[in-house]
């Protein structure tokens, strides 16, 4: 799935959305091309309840929420009250129903590694979540972390374009943080062709754009491409 991290973006206006778009119409418009979308508004504060429920309402049943962690969570190393505030994290996206996607936590590169947090963390989520990590300081970029996630069933966030991007390809699923602000049409097929691999290698792969103006353009583009190369396997009944 590729998407960009959010939508109600007024510079989108011309170039994706419609110049008279109103505000409240953006998500059904994006939903309508593109099928998934990173909310990063949760990262500063809990939605409230009437949001997420407006944002579902808006996007057909297929589409699908990534609900990145509030820095609460993430962004204070000794995670005071973290039972709390995984609790309301955990209302916030019960919201999202059957369209929550990943559940993406970021930590900052000021954060290196430390034994036990992500165990910390994992074992006060709720069992049906897909769980993403995105770390930006290089000591967390080892073998033996990526092996604990997968183990888990999370998924290592690569940063394209970061300054710590992170290790490629490794997860029990594939999440992708396009950040670049620019994407040649030659980048894009490279990046095309490697998700078909994940893809056809049996794992998901959700893929983000940073959010500048052309970053809609560029996940259509890429969306395009995949869904044209990549083949699923069809199996019929003996």
């Amino acid at each position: 799935m590729v998407g960009t991290s959010g939508f109600a973006y007024s510079s989108w206006r011309g170039s994706f959305y419609p110049r008279r778009l109103k505000p409240a119409e953006m998500l059904g418009f994006y939903a309508q091309r593109l099928e998934t979308v990173e909310v990063n508004t949760t990262f500063y504060r809990t939605q409230p309840e009437e949001v997420v429920a407006g944002w579902v309402r808006a996007v057909p049943a297929d589409f699908r929420f990534a609900v990145k962690a509030h820095r609460r969570i993430t962004h204070n190393r000794r995670m005071p009250n973290l039972e709390e505030a995984i609790r309301v994290l955990a209302l916030e996206a019960n919201g999202f129903g059957d369209q929550l996607g990943p559940v993406l936590f970021q930590l900052p590169p000021t954060a290196p590694f430390d034994a036990g947090r992500i165990e910390r963390i994992a074992a006060l989520l709720p069992s049906h979540w897909r769980v993403a990590y995105q770390f930006r300081h290089r000591s967390w970029h080892t073998p033996q972390v990526a092996d604990l996630l997968e183990r888990m069933g999370a998924a290592l966030v690569h940063g394209d374009g970061e300054a710590e991007p992170g290790l490629l390809g490794r997860g029990a699923f594939i999440y992708l943080r396009l950040r670049r602000e620019t994407y040649s049409r030659q980048r894009l097929t490279s990046w095309a062709r490697r998700i078909t691999g994940y893809l056809e290698g049996g794992r998901d792969v959700f893929v983000y754009f940073k959010h500048e103006k052309l970053g809609p353009l560029y996940a259509q583009h890429l969306a395009d491409q995949v869904r044209t190369s990549f083949r699923p396997l069809v199996q019929t009944a003996l």
